[in-house]
C-alpha cells in the first residue's frame, strides 16, 4: 500500500494556508461591512520624508497623510462579527503602467483579530498587522480610541466633534463611493535574501455614508524601541517621526462598506 500524500492543490480554487485542509471554488467576491464608525484625521506633513517610504511606482499626488479608525460590524464574512482596524495612507497615482488609477497608497492596516490579517496580507496585498485597538468612546462630543501592543500604547486619536453635513451633503458625498487602495505584497524567499513575490497591489473598495461629522482631530504618537515591539518599532518610528506641518481635515462617520475583494489584482 502506497504512502504517498493524496492531497493536491485545485487550480480553480482559493486556500488559505494550511492549505492541505482544503480550499473553496474562487469567485469574485464582494462581502459587505454594514455597520462602521469611523474616525479620519488628515495632516500635512514633509514631501522629502514621505518619499521615503512611497514606492518608486507610485506618484504622490499630495503630501498628507491620512490615519482612518474604523470599527468594523456586522460584517457578513465574519457571520455579523465585528473587529477594528487603524490604516494609514497617502493619495497616489500609479505610474507603473498606462491606466492611470488615482487612490491612496497604504502604508500599514493595524487590525485587532487574527482573520482579517490573514484574509487582507495573503488574499489582498495589504499591509495587515496586529495591535489591540480600543472601541471608540466619547464624553459629550469628545471622541477617542487608542492603539496598543502588550499593554504599550504607541498611538492615540482625538476627535472633538464641531459640525454636521446636512443630508443633502453626505448624499452628494455618496455619488462618488468607489476608492482605490494600493499597496505592496511582499514574500521573502526561505533561506536566503530576496523576494519569492513582490508587486504593486490594487484592492477597489466602496463606502455609503449615513452620517458624517466635522471637527478637530490629534495625533499622538509613543514610540516603542526594540524590546518593546521587535517587529514594529520602525513602522511606528517612521510614522511618529513624519512632521505635522498643519491639521488640514477631520471627520467622524457612520456607514457601510463593500470590499471588492474579488476585483482586487496585481499591478504591472
Amino acid at each position: 500500500m502506497s504512502r504517498r500524500g493524496k492531497f493536491k492543490l485545485k487550480d480553480d480554487h482559493i486556500y488559505k494556508m494550511p492549505v492541505h485542509f482544503g480550499g473553496d471554488p474562487f469567485y469574485p467576491v464582494r462581502t459587505v461591512y454594514r455597520d462602521m464608525t469611523g474616525i479620519s484625521i488628515q495632516f500635512e506633513t514633509d514631501q522629502e520624508a514621505l518619499l521615503e517610504i512611497i514606492p518608486h511606482d507610485f506618484e504622490l499626488l499630495e503630501p498628507v497623510v491620512n490615519v482612518q479608525f474604523s470599527n468594523c460590524r456586522d460584517v457578513d464574512w465574519m457571520a455579523g462579527g465585528e473587529y477594528r482596524l487603524i490604516q494609514v495612507a497617502s493619495p497616489v497615482r500609479y505610474v507603473g503602467n498606462s491606466e492611470g488609477l488615482e487612490g491612496q497608497y497604504v502604508f500599514v492596516i493595524w487590525e485587532n483579530k487574527t482573520c482579517p490579517i490573514i484574509g487582507g496580507r495573503e488574499e489582498d496585498g495589504m499591509p495587515k498587522v496586529f495591535a489591540d485597538i480600543s472601541c471608540e468612546r466619547h464624553l459629550d462630543d469628545y471622541w477617542f480610541t487608542a492603539a496598543s501592543y502588550e499593554s504599550y500604547t504607541f498611538l492615540k486619536l482625538d476627535f472633538m466633534k464641531t459640525g454636521e453635513f446636512d443630508d443633502e451633503t453626505v448624499e452628494e458625498v455618496n455619488k462618488n463611493p468607489n476608492i482605490n487602495f494600493f499597496a505592496w505584497r511582499y514574500i521573502p524567499n526561505l533561506g536566503k535574501a530576496g523576494a519569492s513575490l513582490s508587486h504593486a497591489t490594487l484592492y477597489p473598495q466602496e463606502a455609503y455614508f449615513s452620517k458624517i461629522w466635522t471637527g478637530n482631530g490629534n495625533l499622538e504618537w509613543t514610540k516603542l524601541n526594540y524590546e518593546k515591539h521587535p517587529l514594529q518599532c520602525r513602522i511606528i518610528s517612521t510614522l511618529a517621526e513624519l512632521p505635522v506641518v498643519r491639521y488640514t481635515d477631520a471627520k467622524m462617520s457612520k456607514n457601510s462598506a463593500r470590499l471588492n475583494v474579488g476585483d482586487s489584482r496585481i499591478l504591472p
